[in-house]
C-alpha cells in the first residue's frame, strides 16, 4: 500500500485507533486513563496524526491497548524513518557522494541505529520533565534543519 498523499504521523496514529477500537476503548476512556487525563481531542489529533505521540505517553498507551512498548517503539521507528525519508526526498539529481533521490526513498533504519533509537528512549524515559522537554526542543531544532 502507498503511503503517498498520507498525513505524517497516520501509521502510527492509524495503529492506535485499531488498537483502542479492539480493546472496545472510546477515546474518551482511553483519555481517562492517563495521568493527568487527556482530552479526547488529544486522543483524535493522535489517531489522525495531527499530534504526535509524546514519549512520556508510551507507557499508558502500551499498558492500556494490551501491546508491547517493543512493538510501539518499533511502529514509532518505522514512522519516523518514514518522516526523515521525506524530508530529505529530492527531485532525482545526483549529489556529490553519488546518492539519488531514488535510493534516499527507500530509507530504512538499520539495527544499529534502532538500536541507538531504543537507548537514547531509555535515557529519556528516565530524565526528569525539564530534561525531557528539552531534549524534545533540541530534537524538534535538528528535525527542521536543512543543509
Amino acid at each position: 500500500m502507498s503511503t503517498a498523499g498520507k498525513k505524517p504521523g497516520s501509521l502510527v496514529g492509524s495503529f492506535l485507533r485499531t488498537r483502542r477500537e479492539s480493546v472496545k476503548l472510546s477515546q474518551r476512556q482511553l483519555g481517562l486513563r492517563f495521568k493527568p487525563p487527556v482530552t479526547t481531542q488529544f486522543i483524535s489529533n493522535l489517531e489522525r496524526g495531527v499530534t504526535p505521540l509524546p514519549a512520556h505517553h508510551i507507557p499508558t498507551l502500551t499498558k492500556e491497548l494490551q501491546l508491547s512498548e517493543a512493538e510501539l517503539l518499533s511502529l514509532l521507528e518505522r514512522e519516523y524513518a518514514q518522516k526523515i525519508n521525506d524530508r530529505i526526498h529530492r527531485e532525482p539529481a545526483e549529489s556529490e557522494s553519488g546518492v539519488t533521490a531514488s535510493t534516499l526513498k527507500n530509507l530504512v533504519v538499520q539495527e544499529k541505529d534502532a538500536e541507538f533509537i531504543r537507548a537514547v528512549y531509555h535515557a529519556y524515559s528516565l530524565a526528569d520533565p525539564e530534561t525531557q522537554r528539552n531534549f524534545v526542543s533540541v530534537c524538534e531544532k535538528i528535525l527542521r534543519m536543512r543543509h
